[in-house]
């Protein structure tokens, strides 16, 4: 089957990203979740520092159909390395944990737009000062959490940030893919917030919630920025992961992406962030693979990682 290649090719190609493998040094592996794994062997000091330095809010909007398997899935594996995570969703269920915000949109595929502005609003009354960066994630997205902080160290929280998947469609500045996930500052959300929503600056409807977020960030002054290594390669991945890493590309997909995508083995940062269109069976798949196994003799050269990340805007387009 397709998916066993996937995950053969996928386990080769990150498996060492983000995390310390085996070493001569029997040392228990702390997850960011606070639960000790002693049966893990992995030094895992460098993404702990990471986690206190940079911290992370998640929202992940949804819809109630899903709330037992997509986004119980999500809620099981990457989102629980966020320092804190907030699925919005409109439900009438009230079985449902604090970390899901009932919110009074209707769910469909025409509304995401007024559910991502009705959230962003959420989150600037509600955590504008408590996080650094506010990542906004799918619930068929798998994230790695330790390579989205490593990529946000490099920036400065309190300037407008706008980090992801680079599309040049719709407008000169582009759009970042909303199911590759989508990173902003703590200023970013300050300033689409005042500066946007609170002004109607901003479109509130509609179905292409990426783009409309995205006009809304540039109109109140963010601009997108870097996501990708010294060496071109994506780090966010809009597509499902075997079309990134076996091919082909999509041609629909070409005239799309401000910088050309390529499948194979230079598909993908070896610190890569998301991967997207993963199901849930898939995501829990990726789990262990990621953060309960590893490969014997390797280890990752973290200063070979210096100049890994060349941060800057990119341009607008004429």
């Amino acid at each position: 089957m397709v998916r066993g290649k996937q995950l053969a090719l996928f386990l080769v190609s990150v498996v060492t990203i983000g995390l310390m493998m085996h070493t001569a040094l029997n040392l228990s592996y702390l997850d960011c979740t606070g639960a000790v794994h002693e049966r893990v062997m992995l030094d895992d000091s460098a993404a702990r520092v990471l986690h206190q330095q940079v911290k992370v809010l998640c929202w992940i909007p949804s819809i109630e159909k899903q709330l037992y398997s997509k986004v119980r899935a999500v809620n099981d594996t990457w989102v629980r390395r966020c320092d804190k995570h907030v699925f919005f969703i409109n439900t009438q269920d009230n079985d449902v944990s604090d970390d899901v915000v009932k919110l009074d949109v209707p769910d469909g595929y025409y509304n995401l737009t007024k559910k991502s502005m009705a959230a962003l609003s959420y989150l600037y009354q509600h955590h504008g000062r408590d996080y650094d960066w506010f990542l906004k994630g799918d619930d068929d997205a798998y994230v790695v959490m330790e390579n989205l902080k490593f990529l946000l160290s490099h920036y400065d929280p309190s300037e407008p940030v706008y980090l992801g998947h680079l599309y040049k469609m719709h407008h000169k500045e582009g759009y970042m893919s909303g199911g590759a996930s989508y990173a902003i500052s703590r200023e970013a959300l300050r300033l689409v917030n005042e500066q946007g929503i609170q002004k109607d600056k901003c479109t509130k409807s509609g179905r292409y919630e990426d783009v409309e977020v995205a006009k809304c960030l540039h109109t109140a002054g963010v601009a997108s920025h870097v996501s990708r290594d010294r060496f071109g390669r994506d780090m966010f991945h809009p597509l499902r992961p075997r079309i990134h890493i076996v091919g082909p590309i999509p041609p629909e997909q070409v005239p799309q992406d401000r910088f050309p995508m390529v499948a194979g083995a230079e598909c993908c940062s070896q610190l890569s962030i998301s991967f997207h269109k993963v199901d849930p069976d898939l995501m829990r798949i990726f789990d262990h693979l990621l953060y309960r196994t590893s490969v014997y003799g390797r280890r990752l050269d973290l200063e070979g990682l210096q100049g890994f990340i060349q941060p800057g805007a990119v341009p607008p387009l004429r």
